[in-house]
């Protein structure tokens, strides 16, 4: 199974590049699948999905419902497809499908581990205090839940 692991974000934007950071962490340590960083969104995804079998991509989050480090646990089968005003925003749901229907080979299985963040508008390459305070517990907690869903034979299949 060829796997994936993608870390999104954007690195001057405070905590929005925490997906960026645990990947860099986790580069050296992951044996069974690539792990890129990506500033990408839209369709500039699928250019690093395209022939995986299996993605986990980790990005940063405000729901304002969770702790400051909290990790959300999410897979593409829990969101919905919506019309967008460009594609630059595209959904992945709506990303997946077009890739799908165009013939490419694209992942049977996504897993989003979202870090929940506190600021993702001031320009700043450091993390805001309380996520500096927890990026090494925040990429354990990653590192772990990424070893469970790797362990998983519960696949979670796209439609």
């Amino acid at each position: 199974m060829k796997r994936l692991i993608l870390g999104l974000g954007n690195d001057l934007l405070t905590d929005d590049g925490i997906g960026i950071y645990i990947a860099e962490k986790l580069k050296s340590e992951i044996r069974n699948a690539d792990v890129v960083c990506s500033a990408d969104s839209g369709f500039g995804l699928m250019d690093h999905m395209l022939g995986y079998d299996q993605v986990i991509l980790i990005d940063s989050i405000i729901t304002g419902k969770a702790q400051i480090g909290d990790i959300h646990h999410y897979s593409s089968g829990d969101f919905t497809t919506h019309i967008p005003f460009s594609i630059h925003s595209t959904d992945i749901v709506s990303i997946l499908e077009y890739s799908r229907k165009c013939g490419f080979s694209v992942p049977n299985r996504i897993d989003f581990l979202a870090v929940e963040i506190e600021d993702n508008q001031t320009f700043s390459e450091g993390f805001s205090t309380r996520i500096d305070l927890l990026k090494e517990d925040i990429v354990e907690n990653i590192r772990m839940r990424i070893q469970k869903i790797f362990e998983s034979n519960i696949p979670v299949i796209i439609k």
